[in-house]
């Protein structure tokens, strides 16, 4: 193991918005598995390494996420303090089991045909708009699949989703900074004293609904886990959708593939997130001393778990980077593990693959246009701020 150079260990977010980030991963990889960061931080960046940092009972729930966004106090930290993602132990069973009602597979599996026609829906519109030009495949398409599902979940107005949320999380519209997630926790702290009026059915009012056996959330819990629900199924899931039709374009034999069967579609979107995932890395913080990868990680220490590294570890996939739909099934990293895997998994594969696979049908023609230009609001995501396409 040996000392990195940065000033601060979180200065390793900077990383995230390189053009050659997969690079400089890999030479931190192949230097070592485990690194030791200023600030008392260590960095994984091997798959095994990372699977077992994720799982191990020595590592809690860490604060990478509010330290990418530089949050120390206020509001932001707040939020980034009492959402799922921050908490542990019985507060964590209890917070989780109350989120965890409204995303289980059963419900997912019932949002299908909303999704399936909202997929069409959107993808049409691309077909006939390539024909006249170019267009955005982000915003009328990978960001606006995610973004009118979870209006739906929560059963907010179109006219009032799309003046007072979408402009927060658009992908290229918000400062780096987290301001836009401030922004949107104000949002949900006013629309929680509205809530008597909301809908029943909306996750805001479901949120706040106390559960006989788990207890009730807390108004800032409440407030704190709509925008990580908001947040990360619009941020994520528009990342995956991109990062797909970004991958697939990028390797035509792939793309013939992905067209021919259902099979090959499911494939891609797994390959799109081990090759290019994007949620890019998991945080812990060390409750108690452990030895990982060689490192001695002591009591207080933070540990950034880069999954972008570890899906390219070459000691788990053979050519790792290579994007290749045959490939074996894996593990996958791409949304965490252990206690903290996230919810929202099975949703967003869903979104992924009735998006992309209706724009396959909907605009066989389509052909990408330009450099890709990679958000820098967001440090722990890696997407795409535009995906230019004509026909």
């Amino acid at each position: 193991m040996r000392a990195m150079p940065f000033a601060q260990g979180w200065d390793l977010y900077a990383l995230h918005r390189r053009e050659d980030m997969h690079a400089a991963l890999a030479e931190l990889r192949d230097a070592a598995a485990v690194h030791a960061l200023a600030g008392n931080v260590f960095l994984v960046t091997r798959y095994a390494e990372a699977e077992r940092a994720l799982r191990a009972p020595e590592l809690v729930a860490g604060s990478g996420v509010a330290e990418s966004f530089g949050a120390r106090s206020g509001l932001l930290y707040d939020v980034m303090t009492h959402w799922l993602m921050a908490q542990d132990g019985a507060t964590h069973e209890r917070a989780r089991g109350l989120v965890r009602r409204e995303l289980t597979p059963r419900r997912v599996e019932l949002l299908r045909p909303f999704i399936a026609a909202t997929s069409e829906r959107l993808a049409q519109g691309v077909a006939r708009e390539a024909v006249h030009g170019r267009v955005d495949l982000v915003a009328r398409l990978a960001f606006a699949l995610p973004s009118e599902v979870i209006r739906a979940l929560f059963c907010i107005e179109r006219e009032e989703w799309q003046a007072r949320v979408e402009p927060l999380l658009r992908p290229g519209a918000s400062a780096e900074g987290g301001g836009f997630l401030a922004a949107l926790a104000e949002y949900f702290f006013a629309a929680n004293q509205r809530a008597a009026s909301a809908p029943p059915e909306g996750l805001l009012a479901r949120l706040r609904a106390p559960d006989a056996q788990l207890g009730a959330l807390s108004e800032l819990e409440v407030v704190a886990n709509c925008v990580l629900l908001v947040s990360a199924a619009i941020d994520t899931t528009t990342g995956l959708i991109a990062n797909t039709l970004l991958c697939l374009h990028a390797h035509p034999e792939q793309l013939a593939r992905a067209r021919a069967d259902d099979a090959a579609l499911a494939a891609a979107i797994e390959e799109t997130l081990r090759f290019e995932p994007p949620a890019l890395s998991c945080s812990r913080f060390a409750a108690r001393a452990l030895e990982l990868g060689g490192a001695e990680i002591p009591a207080g220490a933070h540990v950034l778990i880069s999954i972008a590294a570890a899906s390219r570890d070459p000691a788990r996939f053979p050519s790792p980077d290579r994007f290749d739909l045959a490939r074996a099934p894996e593990r996958s990293l791409a949304f965490g593990g252990g206690r903290h895997v996230c919810l929202g998994a099975a949703l967003a594969r869903l979104e992924a693959q009735l998006a992309v696979g209706a724009l396959l049908r909907a605009a066989p023609a389509l052909r990408l246009e330009g450099e890709v230009a990679w958000r820098s609001d967001n440090p722990t995501v890696r997407a795409p701020a535009a995906l230019w396409a004509s026909a």
